[in-house]
């Protein structure tokens, strides 16, 4: 008898019964006693909650005491179908799967197959329903929403000038600097607040590009757990990169600051400019991926395209297609083509504000993720707006100045083989055990595992010494530069960018380096740090007297307490000017609050949020920023 073997009978896409019967094995072992505790102490009304948010437009069972037919070995071929040849064989396996019952007709067999997939996730799924609604962390639940207000004319005038005044170097190194702490800030919010990590992870798992239609409007069914791991992986890794990049921005223009030298300026420059636009195209990455969701504002413009077993999204048709029946979708479009660049991003901004500002109940129509992404983008266009009234800023260019992209397109690329094999289930299925401490930092602490043994290296000693490597080569170039111009030779030197070796050699590169390094901390450290760690703030120059409602905004801002309550973003933006602060809007969500005189830290910038009070992981955020920036706590501030 002969045979021809087959994969799994299935629906499109990585989703089987053995990922998902381990995914719910591994949910009752690290949360099943918590599970049935909450379930005995649900009243049937709960009960019947959890088990209708579950099946969705399903049907519940019956009875509880219904039978289904299962098959025996959950191995890896589980599943999998063998084709007969001749009359023969077709006897044999007849009788095989008579005598044994592992053999079934292809029709029969896939009824089994996905009755067995659908009670497999509804089963995953009732386990997280059940943590959902009897679980007391209130800080995971989302807000009720609220109706947007313009509640002050800073807040209602939203604006990027297009025409910027001249910024001065100094101004531009303190933008730098900015962000380079605010990213920093948020790397350590994700290793010390595990409701801001579980907030990251969520967002990033749910807006992954495998849930996007493709052309034919299929959507993968990639519900298996091992999604978050590789959002967890992801999470990390970008917050890394943003902080290093924005790390380079303030080396390069401190650099800047002074130099006359009509050789080595140019070299800068250039360098300058293709990081600058490295991060753009990241955070216009980030903005397209939230606006492709479904449901959404612009969720059906986009689709899916999947080559060599990585998916991306697309944009369908043209922005200018719905350019005057839907004003606020084309501006969001142009956002998102790849054929915008900063430039022309400053005036979709500026034009998306001014809309979302004369239509208030358009704006509600954009979710909190998506909010937050289109200021993040507006930060980065801001920068770079503000850089080209100072500098005479290069085109990008893919062979000079490649110093720093160069080195993070290779590492990009090796972490991506890290990140599709990386397995931090146990600390993070079901997904809400982020929001417990010790979980959370086990994961951490896993992940800095993982890199060791895959990459040889620490994730964070992957980025140690490429800022200095890379002004070394800008040294470098300078030097090979002066030389060929003493010669009378053109300077066409290609960069030093280094050759492209394979990811085990690398590996085995950085194990021989870690054993004549130092027994020092990384300087981009992912580790968990610890809950009680004491900070460090500025010491505040004076205490501040101010009104009660002041009072109570910081005190919600700087409390220590676990249940944190909300603080309304037009009572902060108060609060602030009681202090002599200015805001000034930078487009989309972004706003700079810009001391008085008497102060001397400089201003800082923060995001608006999308409803009307700052609350979770933003109120957590604002105060980390507010407390290192200026050295304020509750106890700052004394009531007149």
């Amino acid at each position: 008898m002969t045979t021809e073997s087959s994969e799994m009978l299935g629906m499109e896409g990585d989703m089987n019964i053995p990922e998902l019967q381990r995914d719910l094995q591994r949910k009752y072992k690290n949360v099943g006693s918590e599970i049935e505790a909450m379930w005995r102490a649900f009243s049937p009304k709960q009960r019947e909650t959890a088990m209708r948010e579950t099946v969705g437009d399903g049907k519940r069972a019956s009875a509880p005491k219904d039978k289904w037919v299962a098959f025996l070995d959950l191995g890896k071929d589980y599943g999998g179908w063998l084709k007969v040849n001749g009359e023969e064989g077709r006897l044999s396996m007849e009788s095989m799967a008579a005598r044994s019952g592992l053999f079934l007709p292809a029709h029969e067999g896939q009824s089994v197959l996905w009755r067995q997939m659908t009670t497999l996730v509804h089963y995953n799924h009732l386990m997280e329903e059940i943590l959902e609604l009897g679980s007391s962390a209130q800080v995971k639940k989302k807000a009720p929403a609220k109706a947007y207000k313009d509640t002050t004319n800073a807040l209602a005038n939203l604006s990027i000038d297009p025409k910027p005044l001249k910024a001065s170097i100094s101004t531009i190194i303190a933008q730098a600097v900015e962000q380079k702490l605010a990213s920093e800030d948020y790397l350590e919010l994700l290793r010390g607040e595990p409701v801001v990590l579980h907030q990251a992870v969520q967002k990033t798992n749910y807006s992954r590009p495998e849930l996007v239609p493709d052309e034919l409007g299929r959507i993968l069914p990639l519900i298996t757990d091992i999604y978050i791991s590789r959002a967890f992986f992801e999470v990390i890794s970008t917050a890394l990169q943003v902080v290093v990049t924005w790390d380079y921005i303030v080396r390069l223009v401190h650099m800047l600051d002074g130099l006359e030298d009509k050789v080595k300026r140019p070299l800068i420059i250039q360098e300058l400019s293709n990081v600058c636009h490295l991060e753009y195209r990241r955070a216009q990455i980030a903005f397209q991926r939230e606006m492709s969701l479904r449901p959404g504002v612009a969720g059906s413009k986009f689709r899916r395209i999947t080559s060599g077993g990585h998916s991306r999204v697309a944009i369908k048709g043209k922005p200018s297609d719905v350019t005057t029946t839907d004003p606020q979708l084309h501006y969001i479009l142009r956002l998102c083509h790849t054929d915008t660049n900063h430039k022309d991003a400053v005036q979709w901004i500026q034009k998306l504000d001014d809309h979302n500002t004369q239509h208030a109940d358009d704006r509600q129509r954009l979710s909190e993720t998506q909010v937050f992404a289109l200021g993040d983008l507006a930060i980065i266009v801001s920068f770079m707006h503000s850089l080209s009234s100072c500098l005479t800023m290069a085109s990008r260019s893919t062979k000079a100045g490649v110093f720093f992209t160069g080195r993070v397109d290779r590492l990009n690329e090796e972490l991506s083989q890290y990140k599709a094999e990386a397995d931090f289930g146990d600390h993070l299925v079901p997904m809400d055990s982020i929001l417990k401490p010790q979980a959370a930092s086990n994961a951490l602490n896993a992940l800095d595992d993982y890199m060791v043994e895959r990459s040889g290296a620490r994730m964070g000693s992957l980025y140690d010494g490429m800022l200095d490597e890379c002004l070394e080569d800008i040294e470098q170039k300078y030097a090979d530069a002066k030389s060929y111009l003493q010669k009378d030779m053109k300077t066409n030197a290609p960069s030093p960018t280094g050759e492209k070796a394979s990811t085990s050699f690398r590996a085995r590169e950085r194990r021989e380096k870690e054993k004549t390094r130092p027994a020092t901390a990384s300087t981009h450290e992912i580790t968990p740090l610890a809950p009680q760690e004491p900070e460090t703030p500025l010491a505040p120059s004076s205490h501040f007297k101010v009104k009660a409602s002041t009072a109570l905004v910081f005190d919600t801002l700087f409390t220590k307490s676990e249940s944190r309550g909300s603080a309304s973003w037009t009572d902060f933006v108060a609060a602030m000017a009681e202090l002599g602060f200015s805001v000034t809007p930078k487009g989309g969500s972004i706003f700079t609050f810009n001391p008085p005189e008497t102060m001397v830290a400089g201003s800082i910038t923060l995001h608006r949020p999308h409803a009307s009070d700052v609350e979770g992981w933003k109120l957590l955020w604002i105060a980390r920023r507010l407390r290192k920036k200026y050295g304020w706590s509750a106890e700052t501030f004394e009531v007149v």
